[in-house]
Protein backbone atom coordinates (compact mmCIF):
# COMPACT_ATOMS: atom_id res chain seq x y z
CA UNK A 1 0.00 0.00 0.00
CA UNK A 2 1.14 3.33 -0.78
CA UNK A 3 1.30 5.75 1.79
CA UNK A 4 -0.99 8.73 2.13
CA UNK A 5 1.56 10.77 4.04
CA UNK A 6 1.66 13.85 2.56
CA UNK A 7 5.00 16.74 2.82
CA UNK A 8 3.65 19.62 4.68
CA UNK A 9 4.67 22.64 3.06
CA UNK A 10 5.93 25.52 4.44
CA UNK A 11 6.07 28.97 3.68
CA UNK A 12 2.81 31.28 1.97
CA UNK A 13 0.88 30.59 -0.63
CA UNK A 14 0.72 33.42 -3.31
CA UNK A 15 -2.96 34.34 -2.17
CA UNK A 16 -2.22 35.12 1.15
CA UNK A 17 0.98 37.08 0.09
CA UNK A 18 -1.20 39.30 -1.96
CA UNK A 19 -3.47 39.95 0.69
CA UNK A 20 -0.57 40.56 2.90
CA UNK A 21 0.50 43.18 0.97
CA UNK A 22 -3.06 44.74 0.42
CA UNK A 23 -3.71 45.24 4.07
CA UNK A 24 0.04 46.54 4.80
CA UNK A 25 -0.72 49.11 1.52
CA UNK A 26 -4.23 50.34 2.96
CA UNK A 27 -2.46 50.93 6.52
CA UNK A 28 0.34 52.26 4.77
CA UNK A 29 -2.09 55.24 3.15
CA UNK A 30 -4.03 55.85 6.42
CA UNK A 31 -0.79 56.67 8.58
CA UNK A 32 0.60 58.71 5.85
CA UNK A 33 -2.77 60.55 5.28
CA UNK A 34 -2.63 60.96 9.12
CA UNK A 35 1.23 62.49 9.04
CA UNK A 36 0.30 64.79 6.54
CA UNK A 37 -2.35 66.42 8.63
CA UNK A 38 -0.44 66.34 11.61
CA UNK A 39 2.08 68.20 10.19
CA UNK A 40 -0.22 70.87 8.35
CA UNK A 41 -1.21 71.12 11.84
CA UNK A 42 2.17 71.70 13.60
CA UNK A 43 3.11 74.09 10.99
CA UNK A 44 -0.03 76.31 11.67
CA UNK A 45 0.28 76.27 15.33
CA UNK A 46 3.91 78.25 14.34
CA UNK A 47 1.64 80.83 12.33
CA UNK A 48 -0.43 80.90 15.08
CA UNK A 49 2.57 81.43 17.76
CA UNK A 50 3.79 84.17 14.73
CA UNK A 51 0.64 86.25 15.38
CA UNK A 52 0.72 86.31 19.43
CA UNK A 53 3.07 89.59 19.10
CA UNK A 54 0.46 91.14 17.01
CA UNK A 55 -2.40 90.67 19.21
CA UNK A 56 -0.94 92.09 21.91
CA UNK A 57 -0.32 95.08 20.23
CA UNK A 58 -3.32 95.36 19.27
CA UNK A 59 -5.20 94.45 22.94
CA UNK A 60 -2.66 97.55 23.94
CA UNK A 61 -4.02 99.82 21.18
CA UNK A 62 -7.60 99.33 22.20
CA UNK A 63 -7.12 99.92 25.54
CA UNK A 64 -4.57 103.07 24.88
CA UNK A 65 -5.96 104.54 22.05
CA UNK A 66 -8.77 107.64 21.29
CA UNK A 67 -9.05 107.23 17.34
CA UNK A 68 -9.12 104.13 15.40
CA UNK A 69 -6.09 103.87 12.98
CA UNK A 70 -6.36 103.47 9.28
CA UNK A 71 -6.15 99.97 8.24
CA UNK A 72 -2.54 98.62 8.24
CA UNK A 73 -1.54 101.05 10.65
CA UNK A 74 -2.25 99.26 14.33
CA UNK A 75 1.40 99.22 14.74
CA UNK A 76 2.42 95.32 14.38
CA UNK A 77 1.83 94.74 10.81
CA UNK A 78 4.50 93.22 8.27
CA UNK A 79 6.95 89.84 8.46
CA UNK A 80 5.16 87.27 10.40
CA UNK A 81 8.03 86.30 12.47
CA UNK A 82 7.47 82.86 10.80
CA UNK A 83 8.63 80.55 7.76
CA UNK A 84 5.07 79.70 7.50
CA UNK A 85 3.33 82.98 8.16
CA UNK A 86 3.21 85.42 5.25
CA UNK A 87 3.08 89.88 6.05
CA UNK A 88 0.29 90.23 8.81
CA UNK A 89 -2.49 92.81 7.77
CA UNK A 90 -4.94 94.92 10.41
CA UNK A 91 -8.08 96.33 9.20
CA UNK A 92 -9.49 99.46 11.18
CA UNK A 93 -11.15 97.73 13.61
CA UNK A 94 -8.43 95.76 14.78
CA UNK A 95 -8.80 92.24 12.74
CA UNK A 96 -5.67 90.40 12.12
CA UNK A 97 -5.43 89.11 9.12
CA UNK A 98 -2.37 86.64 8.48
CA UNK A 99 -1.80 84.72 4.89
CA UNK A 100 -0.11 80.70 5.06
CA UNK A 101 2.98 80.84 3.08
CA UNK A 102 5.42 78.25 2.23
CA UNK A 103 3.07 74.75 3.56
CA UNK A 104 1.63 73.62 0.83
CA UNK A 105 -0.72 73.59 -2.44
CA UNK A 106 -3.60 73.50 -0.45
CA UNK A 107 -3.29 76.19 2.42
CA UNK A 108 -0.92 78.69 0.89
CA UNK A 109 -2.32 81.92 0.07
CA UNK A 110 -5.58 81.25 2.28
CA UNK A 111 -6.06 83.64 5.79
CA UNK A 112 -6.23 82.89 9.10
CA UNK A 113 -8.46 85.57 10.91
CA UNK A 114 -8.05 86.90 14.65
CA UNK A 115 -10.89 89.16 15.71
CA UNK A 116 -11.24 91.34 18.71
CA UNK A 117 -14.45 90.04 20.98
CA UNK A 118 -16.16 91.06 23.70
CA UNK A 119 -16.50 89.16 26.79
CA UNK A 120 -19.69 86.89 25.91
CA UNK A 121 -16.50 85.60 23.22
CA UNK A 122 -19.14 85.64 19.86
CA UNK A 123 -18.93 90.02 19.23
CA UNK A 124 -17.08 91.07 17.47
CA UNK A 125 -15.19 94.92 18.82
CA UNK A 126 -15.36 97.62 16.24
CA UNK A 127 -13.71 100.59 16.41
CA UNK A 128 -13.85 103.30 17.36
CA UNK A 129 -16.82 102.51 19.71
CA UNK A 130 -14.77 99.95 21.65
CA UNK A 131 -11.54 101.86 22.31
CA UNK A 132 -10.66 101.90 25.68
CA UNK A 133 -12.41 98.63 26.81
CA UNK A 134 -9.92 95.13 27.15
CA UNK A 135 -10.49 92.69 24.50
CA UNK A 136 -11.80 89.96 26.41
CA UNK A 137 -11.02 87.03 24.05
CA UNK A 138 -10.50 86.93 20.21
CA UNK A 139 -13.01 84.92 17.62
CA UNK A 140 -10.07 83.06 15.83
CA UNK A 141 -10.63 81.01 12.23
CA UNK A 142 -10.44 81.22 8.48
CA UNK A 143 -12.66 81.62 5.66
CA UNK A 144 -11.69 78.38 3.96
CA UNK A 145 -13.06 75.03 5.73
CA UNK A 146 -9.94 73.26 5.05
CA UNK A 147 -8.02 75.52 6.88
CA UNK A 148 -10.04 75.54 9.56
CA UNK A 149 -9.73 71.93 9.78
CA UNK A 150 -6.53 72.25 10.35
CA UNK A 151 -6.19 74.87 12.24
CA UNK A 152 -6.34 74.22 16.71
CA UNK A 153 -9.36 73.03 18.43
CA UNK A 154 -10.12 76.46 19.84
CA UNK A 155 -9.46 78.66 15.94
CA UNK A 156 -11.87 76.70 13.83
CA UNK A 157 -14.55 79.90 13.59
CA UNK A 158 -15.71 80.69 10.40
CA UNK A 159 -14.62 83.83 9.67
CA UNK A 160 -16.14 84.62 6.58
CA UNK A 161 -18.00 87.92 7.28
CA UNK A 162 -14.83 89.23 8.10
CA UNK A 163 -12.71 88.57 4.80
CA UNK A 164 -14.63 91.40 2.91
CA UNK A 165 -12.88 93.92 5.13
CA UNK A 166 -9.68 95.77 4.14
CA UNK A 167 -6.61 95.06 4.96
CA UNK A 168 -3.25 96.99 4.59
Amino acid sequence: MRSMARKRQKGFTLVELIISVCIVAILGSIALAQLRDYTRRAKLSEVMMAVSRCKNTVTENFLTLDTAPQPGRWGCEGGGGSYYAGNIETSSDGVIRVPIANLDRLMNGQYIYLVPARADGATPMAAPGDLGKGISSWICGSDWSPVRNALPVNCRIDTTTFASQDFL
